[in-house]
């Protein structure tokens, strides 16, 4: 009887090693209501805790942080979102308030990136986001259309533009009107040293950018006004580039330098966007921190989600939801 039960037990132990090595593993689905799906073991990171997310004042930066939010949350970690301005967000990097922020445009933060992931290293590259950024000058299609001259920066350079594009709040000078103050802007310097009669007048947040941009194109008035891609108000009104100079390697290195408003007089280049994580967050939370590093997805992605908050009334939260409910195989691959 004794060995019969030394026997049993030995089979019972074998075989839940065997059924552990190969057992399924459950990992939450984020759009089913709390239910679970199965993926293998080891397939997915070991996710836990808590991490703080941080959202730049455009719909890009909350789409990517609320999509995170709904597959991390729904796996079990808590996810704080702090919503702050590009340029703060990297003292909150440095000391680890600040977990990650998932868009990061580079060309505008070179001396950030310099400070803090290639000499301090207490802010690390997580890698790119996935969309292809790129700052511009835009007019609307109907005063392109009217005035083809406008849509490059010579044309631009001339009393009939500043009289076309005046306001009264510019006087005899052309209005050009910029987003959130808080945004990094080369506008200035480029109006400065290409002499274009134009004055920057700053509109306030990306929503009110967006009303001006919908107020002429309702009223037909002339607006030329910085804006970007990937951006979800560019598939429903019809802009157009302004062709500004080439970027040189000048142009570069004032901006390297951080002295554009002395020296820059060209095009924005375009950005790669990144991710940066804070080191502090690697060392204490490696799961979500590799978790961050996989999550990539395309501009088209992110302008679905900020479409539905914007065209369909949603929340960012709801908005970021439905996108995880249509698109299981991307971010099941962000698990690892």
């Amino acid at each position: 009887m004794m060995r019969t039960r030394q026997l049993l037990t030995a089979t019972v132990v074998f075989g839940l090693a065997l059924s552990a090595c190969g057992s399924d593993k459950k990992a939450v689905t984020p759009a089913d209501g709390g239910k679970t799906t199965t993926t293998r073991s080891g397939s997915s990171a070991k996710l836990s805790g808590k991490v703080t997310l941080a959202v730049n004042p455009w719909d890009g930066s909350a789409a990517n942080a609320a999509v995170a939010k709904a597959v991390l949350e729904a796996n079990g970690v808590k996810v704080t979102i702090k919503e702050i301005d590009e340029n703060a967000v990297w003292a909150g990097l440095d000391d680890g308030s600040i977990g990650a922020n998932l868009e990061v445009w580079p060309s505008g933060h070179a001396k950030d990136i310099a400070t803090y992931v290639t000499e301090k290293k207490t802010v690390l590259n997580g890698g790119l986001i996935g969309p292809t950024g790129h700052i511009g000058w835009y007019i609307p299609k109907f005063v392109a259309d009217a005035h083809p001259e406008f849509a490059s920066w010579e044309g631009l350079k001339t009393p009939a533009a500043a009289a076309y594009f005046k306001t009264a709040e510019t006087g005899g000078q052309g209005q050009f009107l910029l987003g959130d103050p808080s945004y990094v802007s080369f506008d200035k310097a480029i109006i400065k040293n290409l002499n274009l009669p134009f004055k920057v007048v700053t509109g306030g947040s990306e929503a009110s950018l967006i009303t001006s941009i919908g107020a002429a194109f309702k009223d037909k008035t002339a607006l030329l006004f910085y804006f970007y891609e990937p951006q979800w108000a560019q598939s429903k009104y019809e802009l157009v580039s302004v062709k500004l100079p080439a970027v040189t390697s000048e142009c570069d290195a004032a901006r390297l330098a951080g002295d554009k408003d002395a020296k820059y007089n060209c095009d924005y280049p375009l950005d790669k966007l990144m991710k940066a994580i804070s080191a502090k967050l690697e060392a204490s939370n490696p799961g979500v921190a590799k978790f961050l590093r996989n999550m990539t997805w395309t501009a088209t992605d992110q302008n679905a989600v900020t479409t539905y908050k914007n065209q369909d009334g949603m929340t960012m939260d709801a908005a970021a939801k439905k996108w995880v409910a249509a698109n299981e195989a991307k971010w099941k691959a962000w698990l690892g």
